[in-house]
């Protein structure tokens, strides 16, 4: 085991510690005013939440209607006890908003329903409750298509959240072609990607494609930047032409950098070194300093689209034994930046988080950040956040090429007026590459 020691005054001073409860910026509790904010942690104890379709960590959790496809959910919590945890569905629109309908009409089954007990986990510095949740099952199932909010709350109470977490519902009753091309934009052919596409409503009945149906494209199934407006140049019968919409334009970006964490006695090529914790205080990995990429050429590598698995190989990839690590993220800059910069992926949920956001250290000339991480291989970009925005600033730090390896979304939602809702009638994956 290639281990860096210190002593134990530089490890108190470079170990951060690891909170059981409250004190996270990132994590405050949210007022019910904002409670079907999708994709939230409202609890501080809350770690590592992950929603993917049954049988691939990577997956999208998307699955078909009827089918006997689900989707996982599952989390850590690092409070002391185990609680009872309730969980439920909400039916939102195409902009996911809730949904006019009686839950009765879009779920069968029990509306709301306990969460399995919590299990906790085994030889791990920091100790941690484990809770995981298939949809559908056998209380509960979604009987519409469309978009679906997981809520998860203390007992019977709907408005002390824990957290949320986005699930889509699908039927396949209409075909998409899509393709990732340069863009017509001369001077963004170097950096950006053009999403171009055709659809074919088929036997739907439609009959006013511009206001009944609502296309949202995602780049790496990320949220923060998803693309919505666009709208059919040519419609010819069935089939709707959108000719490279403006607002399928997306900045290519750059590889997503990377880490391995799954063994803690290996050092890989991207951990500077693991420093052992005081007591019962968990592992320092710290990450070799890299630099920022926008003046580069682009250099292609593999990586998972920003995604994580969590994983211990000593304990055969169970999320029980997979302990925690504070990783030490450092970019070395010649000067501070206008605006912070972030650690920023599915790590960070496609948010620009507080508990992710780097903070400049003068005697350095480098930004750092301390997070507290499961043990897993990670990928994630470094990006910054102007003021009067919600999505990440993908290219300020890391670059823009067109070369850049991408996964693209496609969704058709269908504003059904006779059932009241908006159904999610075609989704549609395209790479920038393949």
């Amino acid at each position: 085991m290639h281990v860096a020691f210190f002593s134990p005054i530089l490890l108190l001073a470079c170990a951060s510690t690891v909170p059981a409860s409250g004190g996270n910026e990132a994590f405050e509790r949210a007022q019910p005013s904002s409670a079907l904010t999708p994709d939230r942690v409202y609890s501080p104890t809350i770690r590592t939440v992950q929603c993917f379709k049954a049988g691939f960590e990577l997956a999208a959790p998307i699955i078909e209607l009827g089918s006997t496809e689900q989707v996982v959910l599952r989390f850590d919590d690092l409070a002391p006890d185990i609680e009872d945890l309730s969980y439920t569905l909400v039916h939102c629109d195409h902009a996911w908003q809730p949904s006019e309908l009686p839950v009765g009409i879009y779920i069968e089954g029990a509306s709301n329903a306990y969460l399995p007990p919590g299990r906790l986990s085994y030889n791990t510095l920091q100790p941690f409750i484990h809770y995981e949740v298939v949809v559908p099952n056998d209380q509960m199932r979604p009987m519409r298509s469309g978009n679906y909010l997981i809520k998860v709350y203390r007992g019977g109470d709907e408005e002390d959240l824990v957290l949320t977490r986005r699930m889509l519902v699908m039927e396949p009753v209409t075909s998409i072609n899509a393709r990732v091309a340069p863009t017509r934009q001369v001077d963004l052919r170097d950096a950006a990607q053009q999403v171009d596409l055709t659809i074919n409503t088929n036997n739907l009945p439609v009959q006013d494609p511009f206001g009944e149906l609502h296309v949202t494209i995602l780049q790496n199934f990320r949220w923060d930047d998803a693309r919505t407006g666009a709208q059919p140049r040519f419609v010819r019968g069935s089939e709707l032409v959108y000719d490279f919409p403006d607002q399928a334009l997306f900045m290519g970006g750059n590889e997503f950098r990377n880490f391995d964490l799954k063994d803690q006695r290996f050092i890989t090529n991207r951990i500077e070194r693991i420093v052992p914790g005081l007591g019962q205080r968990v592992y320092d990995a710290w990450l070799l300093p890299e630099a920022p990429r926008t003046i580069r050429r682009y250099n292609s590598q593999q990586d998972i689209n920003g995604k994580y698995l969590v994983r211990n190989d000593m304990v055969d990839g169970d999320p029980l034994g997979a302990d925690y690590f504070n990783v030490h993220f450092v970019l070395p800059m010649e000067a501070p930046l206008m605006q912070e910069p972030y650690v920023y992926g599915q790590l960070s949920d496609w948010q620009c988080q507080p508990a992710f956001r780097m903070q400049w250290d003068a005697e350095r000339k480098a930004y750092h950040a301390a997070i507290l991480l499961k043990q897993g291989f990670y990928d994630f970009s470094y990006v910054t956040l102007a003021r009067e925005t919600s999505a990440a600033d993908i290219t300020t730090i890391e670059g823009s090429h067109f070369e850049t390896e991408n996964d693209y979304t496609v969704l058709l939602y269908y504003t059904d007026r006779m059932q009241r809702l908006d159904r999610l009638v075609g989704v549609r994956w395209v790479n920038s590459r393949r």
